[in-house]
C-alpha cells in the first residue's frame, strides 16, 4: 500500500476524531437533508449503505430514512479475497463481528450489484470531483469496479480534501457526487 496514502488516511481520521461532537451531529443531519433531496436518492429503490463504526459519519438516522421512505436497505458483508455483498437490512437481520471487528449480517437476502439503484459510498476523505480515499482494504474500490448505478458520498468538513492531497492510483474507482457541508 502506498505509505503516502497511510498517512493521510492517518491525517483525515485524527481530523474527523477531532471534530466538536456538536458540529458532528449538526453535519450529519445537513448531509442526510442533502441526500434526501437527491433525485438519485428520491429514485432508488434499494439503497446501500454501510453500518457506521466509531468515528465515521453515523449512518443510523440515513438508515432509518431509507426505511422510513419504503427502500429496501442493503448493508455490506465481507467476503475471502477482499471481495464484498450487500445483504437486506430487517427486523430479522443477525449480527456477528467480522475479522476486523465491525459488526456484519450473517443472514439475509443478497442483492446483486444490478439490483442496487444507490450506494452512499464510504470513506476516509473525498476531493469535489469524486476523489475518495477510503479505509485501506479495497473492498469498495472492487464492488464499485463491477457496479453501474448511482454512487454518492457524504463528506463531513473534515472529510474534504484538495485534488492532490494523495495520490490517484489506477484501480480507485471515483464516486459520482460527493456532498458536503461547505457548499449550499
Amino acid at each position: 500500500m502506498n505509505e503516502n496514502k497511510k498517512l493521510v488516511r492517518k491525517q483525515f481520521i485524527s481530523r474527523i476524531q477531532n471534530l466538536v461532537p456538536e458540529d458532528k451531529l449538526r453535519q450529519e443531519a445537513t448531509l442526510v437533508t442533502k441526500l434526501t433531496q437527491q433525485k438519485a436518492w428520491q429514485m432508488a429503490k434499494v439503497i446501500a449503505v454501510t453500518m457506521s463504526q466509531g468515528f465515521e459519519l453515523n449512518t443510523m438516522s440515513l438508515i432509518k430514512a431509507a426505511q422510513a421512505a419504503s427502500k429496501v436497505v442493503v448493508i455490506p458483508r465481507t467476503l475471502p479475497k477482499r471481495q464484498m455483498e450487500f445483504v437486506e437490512l430487517n427486523s430479522a437481520t443477525k449480527f456477528e463481528k467480522s475479522a476486523f471487528g465491525i459488526q456484519e449480517p450473517v443472514n439475509g437476502q443478497v442483492y446483486l450489484p444490478t439490483d442496487i439503484d444507490l450506494i452512499i459510498v464510504p470513506g476516509v476523505a473525498f476531493t469535489p470531483n469524486g476523489h475518495r480515499l477510503g479505509f485501506g482494504g479495497g473492498y469498495y474500490d472492487r464492488y464499485l469496479a463491477r457496479y453501474k448505478g448511482q454512487t454518492i458520498s457524504l463528506a463531513l468538513s473534515a472529510q474534504v480534501a484538495d485534488e492532490e492531497a494523495w495520490p490517484h492510483e489506477s484501480f480507485d474507482i471515483d464516486v459520482q457526487q460527493v456532498l458536503t457541508c461547505l457548499d449550499k
